[in-house]
């Protein structure tokens, strides 16, 4: 895998088939923030294949987690799916893929897959959204308050959402 990396994103899901949705949904959302939807079907494909495979690998009744990590280096998006289930099969690349395993901390595995950015294009040209430091509760004291969701996250949330429900 490249070594500089310009952006990443990723969501943790319980590895139950609702996570396929979440999975497109998400793939959808970080694809237009970064401007790059001319990717979105390969990536959406490519992710929802890796994230399917350890959802059929999981115990229904105990299921895994399992994390969705999206990640611009060099001139390649890198589909990153960390999982903790042993045994399973490594995946097969398609055509202009590559695609490898490597082992993770904690005895889980780490399947990656990187694809081309379109245009030969490089991850320091891709036009990335501006955000601020990501605010974590844990640094945050604990007020016994309800934890109120930030309102420009809402506002960016349903902007995007609204600009492409209904379709496929």
């Amino acid at each position: 895998m490249s070594a500089h990396t310009s952006q990443m994103d990723d969501i943790r899901l319980v590895a139950q088939p609702s996570a396929l949705p979440v999975t497109e949904l998400f793939v959808r959302l970080i694809l237009t923030d970064w401007s790059l939807l001319p990717m979105l079907e390969q990536v959406t494909a490519t992710a929802r294949r890796l994230v399917e495979a350890v959802v059929d690998a999981s115990d229904p009744k105990a299921p895994a987690f399992v994390t969705l990590r999206l990640r611009l280096r060099a001139e390649v998006l890198s589909i990153e799916v960390d999982d903790d289930i042993p045994g399973r099969p490594d995946p097969q690349a398609r055509p202009g893929e590559r695609l490898g395993v490597e082992p993770a901390d904690g005895g889980g595995r780490t399947t990656w897959c990187e694809l081309p950015l379109p245009g030969g294009m490089t991850a320091r040209q891709v036009r990335l959204p501006r955000r601020q430091d990501r605010r974590t509760l844990v640094d945050e004291p604990v007020s016994g308050d309800p934890v109120a969701a930030d309102p420009e996250v809402l506002e960016r949330l349903l902007t995007r959402l609204s600009g492409w429900s209904g379709q496929s």
